[in-house]
């Protein structure tokens, strides 16, 4: 025991000035960083299993009988103590910049000099039983117990401090999103306020969605129903690239003419088959909800303007045969989702 227990805190010792000699050092910038992260983190590594093999070899030969004659609570005390020692001669070894915890910040970037060399030393009288019939028991004894509960307090404050900083922090992120969220919604209305209702209503039809904030989805159908000719407007749209804004539009809001849509729908379902086909044929790796919100669109609109004496199945079936567009041997197909509710709505209208 004696030879492996030395051998693993020398381990640990290297380990230590390793860590002395880049404490209180800044942390360099770029992939220096990186390597200086990189050693630090070694050199802790070497730390925690040189004193973890030696606490074991220690505990297995009983030499830690002296701390409790109770069997399950020495076990319980060794244990809790050998987490103690890894937590604290971590931050130690990471204490390099401003976000390590309070504590290791108020004991300096040189904690890990200091506080590591009396548990070494203790390690090696526990491990020579030469030096503890040296030494009086009581000195390393209590010189131990000192070490390892001034270890477990700062483990205990930082602990204290995590607690304490989860409110702080849930209330911090809540500031965020809503911070962000209102950057959001004024981006959206100035875009919405910049736009010419004559030309390019078409660029802010996303924001008249049931999911978009009120203030915003109003102030879109506000300046959308500012151009006399709107509806219009949106019938020339259904038969360009732009048919899938329409669609969303259409999905979420009501037009006072429907007769003015019913054949451009027709027309707006066949340019998004086109737009699937294309989708098929240029997508690399495919997702599972990918062409799902177009399809629900054209679904709904559909089902809004019921009553029209267009037979929208043919359509339908071409938008539901292009998500059969044979593919490339590098493309990767998932299980589309709108493949099977385009199949269920077509098994339900077609006669």
């Amino acid at each position: 025991m004696t030879f492996f227990g030395n051998l693993a805190l020398l381990l640990a010792l290297i380990g230590y000035f390793s860590l002395a000699t880049m404490a209180g050092k800044p942390t360099p910038g770029g992939d220096a960083g990186v390597g200086h992260a990189f050693a630090l983190l070694f050199a802790y590594a070497a730390v925690a299993v040189g004193i973890t093999i030696a606490t074991a070899l220690v505990f297995w030969k009983d030499g830690l009988g002296w701390i409790s004659e109770k069997p399950s609570l020495r076990n319980v005390l060794v244990v809790l103590g050998w987490i103690s020692v890894m937590v604290f001669s971590f931050f130690a070894a990471m204490n390099g910049d401003g976000g390590a915890p309070w504590l290791m910040r108020f004991l300096g970037k040189y904690v890990a000099v200091w506080a590591l060399p009396p548990l070494l030393a203790v390690g090696f009288v526990l491990v020579n039983p030469w030096l503890q019939n040296a030494i009086p028991n009581v000195i390393w004894q209590w010189a131990l117990k000192g070490v390892v509960l001034f270890y477990a307090l700062s483990c205990m404050a930082m602990v204290g401090e995590w607690l304490a900083s989860l409110p702080v922090q849930a209330i911090q992120r809540a500031e965020a999103v809503t911070n962000e969220e209102t950057q959001r919604k004024q981006q959206f209305l100035k875009e919405i306020e910049n736009t010419d209702a004559q030309t390019s209503l078409v660029t802010i039809l996303v924001f008249t969605n049931k999911y978009q904030d009120t203030e915003v989805r109003n102030a879109a159908l506000a300046k959308i129903k500012s151009n006399p000719q709107w509806q219009q407007y949106l019938v020339s749209r259904l038969e360009t690239p732009w048919a899938g804004e329409v669609f969303a539009f259409l999905a979420d809001n009501d037009v006072p003419d429907k007769s003015l849509f019913f054949r451009s729908i027709e027309t707006g379902i066949l340019e998004m088959a086109k737009q699937f086909e294309d989708g098929m044929r240029r997508t690399h790796t495919f997702y599972d909800g990918q062409f799902y919100s177009e399809t629900e669109d054209v679904l709904e609109t559909i089902a809004k303007f019921e009553g029209s004496e267009i037979n929208y199945v043919p359509a339908v079936r071409k938008l539901r045969a292009a998500l059969d567009t044979p593919l490339e041997s590098y493309q990767n197909l998932a299980n589309l989702r709108c493949i099977p509710v385009l199949d269920k709505w077509l098994k339900k209208h077609a006669h």
